[in-house]
């Protein structure tokens, strides 16, 4: 028997905002996370990623839970959460964010599995990254991100078997919204993520209404 399953983004997506901007400007980093964006744009994501985590090591697991618990989630998230349980569908976040924070929102939020990258902490205090996985598959056009969620669809799709559905804003998402089933593009940042989407929007109520004619 197959399940249906749906693979949604974190940052801007879920959250109505960027994690890693709300965490910078709380700790006065806006200006270096700028710097490094700036002078390593031709780099794979995943170099400028490490970079970022960097920023942080020394800062406390605690604090940075609490300035993420500040982040609002976006309109609706939670009845479109709601829906794809009644439907039996599993629902999993990947985000190119932190997995320890994504984590927080599974508390929360209805979701049945987290993917993201993985921190190392020495108790309370943040040491590094850790290796997040078994990396991105590179497909043409892809920017190498550390959470490959391409791999991650097809993983879930393999063992899983029903139909996918890939919701995201971003060109972290581009890869899952082109191979997913039904993909949604929420809020989109480019052009080419609105061209890989079979519905943009800028409101979960337009994607519940949409599902529901798509789904039956």
């Amino acid at each position: 028997m197959s399940t249906d399953f749906v693979l949604i983004d974190m940052d801007g997506t879920i959250l109505a905002k960027r994690s890693i901007d709300v965490l910078c400007q709380s700790y006065g980093l806006t200006s270096s996370l700028r710097r490094i964006d700036k002078e390593f744009r031709e780099q794979p994501k995943s170099v400028v990623g490490r970079m970022i985590v960097d920023l942080f090591v020394g800062k406390s697991k605690v604090d940075m839970e609490r300035i993420f618990d500040s982040i609002s989630l976006s309109d609706g998230i939670r009845e479109l959460l709601s829906y794809f349980k009644s439907r039996g569908f599993v629902v999993a976040l990947a985000t190119d964010g932190y997995k320890f924070l994504a984590d927080k929102l599974k508390e929360k939020l209805p979701l049945d599995l987290v993917y993201g990258n993985v921190l190392e902490f020495n108790g309370d205090s943040l040491s590094g990254q850790a290796q997040s996985g078994p990396g991105c598959l590179k497909i043409l056009g892809c920017k190498e991100y550390s959470i490959c969620k391409l791999r991650l669809l097809k993983t879930l799709r393999y063992s899983l078997g029903g139909r996918a559905i890939a919701v995201g804003d971003s060109e972290a998402d581009y890869c899952m919204l082109r191979t997913a089933d039904i993909s949604i593009a929420y809020r989109p940042k480019t052009e080419r993520i609105k061209e890989e989407a079979d519905l943009v929007t800028d409101h979960f109520d337009k994607v519940l209404s949409f599902l529901k004619c798509q789904l039956g």
